[in-house]
């Protein structure tokens, strides 16, 4: 029984791995990343000296986006972000939530996390909307990965 759990922990260890591997270049480091109810992944990396900026998506055998295409210091620029935070425990009803947009081939695409101390709620995820219509691809929280608000001490712009 012990070497079951054992091996089930190695796999799963192995498994993401795999797919930080494959998303993420060893030049770079993972921001945030997430596996979807979809079984495909999200990941947004940085270059280790801040480059650049990437966001990837594919299942664990294929990158299906990059964005940008070019990945260099004007990369930054590219995505919007949109982050707030608000300390207090559930007496002040605290939060934090970040949105990482960029508009690709005229789709846009929103990443986010949130979390709300009332209820203890998380969630993490893809939004995409494309004319007039709007998916949500919603993370498993259990294979997140990193924190999105981290980037609002970047220099990517910031939305209202």
């Amino acid at each position: 029984m012990r070497i079951l759990l054992v091996s089930l922990i190695w796999i799963s260890l192995s498994s993401r791995a795999q797919n930080q591997a494959l998303f993420c270049k060893a030049s770079e480091e993972v921001v945030f990343s997430f596996q979807l109810k979809n079984k495909k992944w999200a990941f947004v990396c940085k270059e280790k000296n801040d480059s650049y900026l990437v966001y990837r998506y594919g299942s664990s055998q294929k990158i299906e986006l990059q964005y940008p295409a070019v990945l260099d210091s004007s990369s930054w620029k590219k995505f919007m972000l949109q982050a707030y935070s608000r300390g207090g425990g559930v007496q002040n009803a605290a939060m934090q939530f970040a949105f990482l947009s960029f508009t690709n081939n005229g789709v846009e695409y929103e990443v986010y996390e949130t979390w709300e101390a009332e209820g203890n709620s998380e969630t993490c995820g893809i939004r995409v909307m494309q004319q007039n219509k709007t998916s949500e691809l919603r993370g498993l929280l259990k294979s997140r990965k990193g924190y999105l608000y981290k980037l609002n001490e970047s220099g990517i712009p910031k939305s209202e």
